[in-house]
């Protein structure tokens, strides 16, 4: 996990400006009525409630700083041999923590920390999983400069005496505010509601040491300072951002039925009672789709094939609400003819070579290759999933890198 932790934090290139570009078909559905059945389906709740849930969840800046680091390496080709390797996460999950403190006012000598993990899947393989907790300045720097020794900070399940993970904390650097980190990947597929305990004694003695007394206390807590638990996995096979998305519409869907209806209805412009429509702005917002794609329909292109811009904007798709970064990229796609004789930089496949001489000869009896993605590249996607975990993911497949004729 040490190249998560050391790795540095850059910022990511501006969003660009939507240039237009076409979107493309779906399991041979057109791409307006393909867009237009996602729309319907992933807005089960009014546009202001969208927007509350993705305001009140606040990404860790732990995560931000991961997929700033990654995105930006990924542009450089940097990370690309990392995420290959058979033992590395290509996905990881925070959990924040819901627990509270047992008492206000008496010495603080345990705390417990209470994680959902019910959403992570069984076809991810967990590679690595760690607590992270946030410890302030001490108010009481007298108390914590007088103690002699280490402290030492350990980590246990709630049911169980089993140390987890420990760490020795000097009293100088107690003074200074920062993150503890201890492992727990041992206990973590165990059960999906997960409680882990600490306590701080002195030096390996059983004497526990008050926990406000080293500013590990929740009181006064902003977002950014509360305990995460990290999990990170590698999926079993290769993901479907597809999939993701219908997570999301179905997680979705059990918001308020009956609010849905009246504020969908509302936002397009259709009477609740009569089902008249209106020029709504989701009306609109469609049209312009559609009418977007209806460019395409025209003279077929008859230069070479090529590698062309696709710019994709996750906020005109309706995915603005769960997807955090990036809010749109550059994917490309692959446009032209593969006409005899094939140029040596397509790569064509020897059959693609047979067939496209087939075609020359004679264009009745057999199609010309296709000019089609021959090396594609990843992006990283910070995104909250179906229990409003933020979560990085690097999906494969994403950027098209080279075109040829197959």
């Amino acid at each position: 996990m040490d190249a998560f932790r050391s790795a540095a934090i850059i910022s990511p290139s501006a969003p660009r400006r939507n240039r237009g570009a076409r979107i493309p078909h779906q399991d041979g559905q057109s791409s307006s009525k393909f867009l237009k059945d996602i729309f319907a389906s992933s807005h089960p709740v009014a546009g202001h409630h969208k927007e509350d849930l993705k305001d009140a969840i606040v990404p860790h800046e732990y995560m931000l700083s991961i997929y700033r680091t990654y995105s930006a390496a990924e542009k450089l080709g940097l990370n690309a041999s990392f995420f290959r390797s058979s033992k590395s996460a290509n996905t990881i999950t925070s959990f924040v923590d819901r627990g509270t403190d047992d008492l206000l006012h008496s010495p603080l000598r345990r705390q417990k920390y209470l994680f959902d993990v019910s959403t992570l899947s069984e076809k991810e393989e967990l590679v690595g999983a760690e607590l992270r907790i946030f410890r302030r300045a001490p108010g009481d720097l007298q108390t914590s400069l007088q103690t002699t020794g280490l402290y030492d900070i350990q980590l246990y399940p709630c049911r169980s005496d089993k140390l987890l993970d420990s760490r020795s904390l000097d009293p100088l650097d107690s003074t200074k505010a920062g993150w503890e980190v201890l492992d727990v990947w041992e206990v973590f597929k165990q059960e999906n509601q997960l409680c882990l305990q600490l306590r701080v004694t002195l030096g390996k003695s059983d004497t526990e040491v008050d926990l406000r007394q080293l500013g590990l206390d929740r009181s006064g807590r902003s977002q950014q300072e509360k305990a995460i638990l990290v999990a990170y996995t590698r999926s079993k096979k290769r993901e479907n951002l597809f999939n993701e998305m219908k997570e999301q519409i179905k997680s979705r869907r059990s918001v308020g039925e009956k609010e849905v209806k009246v504020e969908r209805a509302k936002e397009e412009g259709v009477s609740p009672l009569t089902g008249a429509k209106g020029e709504g702005p989701r009306r609109r917002r469609r049209t312009a789709l559609g009418n977007r794609h209806g460019k395409r329909h025209g003279k077929k292109s008859k230069s070479r094939c090529s590698k062309k811009a696709l710019h994709v904007n996750f906020k005109e798709l309706g995915w603005d609400d769960w997807i955090i970064a990036p809010l749109d990229y550059e994917a490309y796609h692959c446009e032209g003819v593969c006409d005899f004789p094939l140029r040596s930089h397509l790569e064509p496949t020897n059959h693609a070579i047979i067939q496209t001489l087939m075609n020359s000869m004679d264009p009745n009896s057999t199609p010309p290759s296709c000019c089609v993605p021959t090396k594609l590249s990843p992006i990283s996607i910070l995104y909250i999933d179906s229990g409003n975990n933020v979560v990085y993911k690097q999906y494969e497949d994403m950027v098209v890198e080279q075109c040829g004729c197959r």
